[in-house]
């Protein structure tokens, strides 16, 4: 009588234990030989989903570190860059004295890199990039990802030289000396180991040409000879060559002369970004910024000047 009360129960938890659908624990080997195997294999979803696992049950696991960096180089790879930076820079914060953080950092700035836009939009993301790029290059100098850090954030500040460019010109063709000064004087002292510093300097001795401002014109010419000829010197190849990511020097003296005379006249940038400085914090960033790719009127790097008057005339 009482096996015929007890059975029925005892099958509904046998029945609700094979429906619950929970799968059984692996150990943690399991866990890591799957979530390595699938990486291998580029199945980032799988590795993902693995490596999670194996930190949830097994959280003390010797390869718990392995498995937190694989799990933001799996979504770098799947290009979903924002939650590839989030698990970077979890992963920098928890293991401060990791030796795999000249890795972490580099990654850092190439999933900042691959949201890179054009140079007439927002340049968040490339300063960002440069950045991490700078903790690189700066505190691991010897590193293997140094010199692969260099040539690329080298590409990072041509982008926003560019942009500096791109702003300045469009003060130039509003007929805007004044507003298109300011931002070579940013350039000068921001970005003057960019080619893009050495054309904003000659765009705007065209101008000057244009207006019969012979003074301001040769003055300006001057400087962007100058850094022309710094470029040239550089090798083509190998060391030392911008392939390699060096730059000329960043300080010329006619070049210096005309950013000290625009300096006087509107006063030295709010920030300016030093040519060779790491940033004071393990993370670089260190200003609002807009949303990635998003458009940046035209001045929105900072107050320029008004008014319409010839650089000449002031010298």
């Amino acid at each position: 009588m009482f096996l015929r009360r007890v059975a029925p129960a005892l099958m509904l938890v046998a029945f609700g234990a094979a429906c619950s659908g929970t799968s059984p624990r692996l150990t943690a080997d399991q866990y890591y030989t799957e979530g390595k195997a699938a990486f291998g294999d580029e199945n980032y979803e799988v590795a993902i989903r693995s490596y999670k696992d194996l930190l949830d049950q097994y959280p003390f696991d010797p390869h718990a570190e392995e498995a937190e960096i694989t799990i933001a180089e799996s979504q770098y790879k799947k290009k979903h860059y924002a939650e590839a930076i989030a698990a970077f820079n979890d992963f920098q914060r928890m293991h401060p004295m990791s030796p795999e953080l000249p890795k972490v950092y580099f990654l850092l700035g190439k999933s900042f890199e691959k949201q890179m836009t054009t140079t007439d939009r927002d340049q968040g993301a490339a300063d960002n990039a440069q950045g991490w790029y700078r903790v690189v290059v700066d505190r691991y100098p010897t590193n293997e990802y140094a010199a692969r850090a260099r040539r690329r954030m080298m590409k990072c500040r041509e982008s926003m030289a560019e942009h500096e460019r791109y702003v300045a010109n469009f003060y130039l063709k509003q007929n805007n000396m004044r507003a298109a000064e300011n931002r070579v004087k940013s350039l000068l002292e921001q970005f003057p180991d960019t080619l893009a510093t050495t054309k904003a300097l000659e765009d705007l001795a065209a101008a000057y040409e244009r207006r019969g401002d012979t003074a301001a014109a040769e003055k300006v010419r001057a400087a962007a000879n100058e850094r022309a000829a710094a470029f040239a010197s550089m090798p083509e190849s190998g060391p030392g060559s911008r392939q390699e990511g060096a730059v000329p020097a960043a300080r010329t003296p006619v070049a210096d002369t005309l950013l000290a005379e625009l300096v006087t006249t509107y006063g030295p940038s709010e920030s300016t970004t030093a040519v060779a400085a790491a940033p004071a914090l393990i993370d670089p960033v260190t200003s609002p910024k807009l949303p990635t790719g998003a458009a940046a009127e035209p001045g929105s790097y900072g107050p320029v000047g008004g008014g319409n008057s010839g650089l000449g005339r002031r010298y």
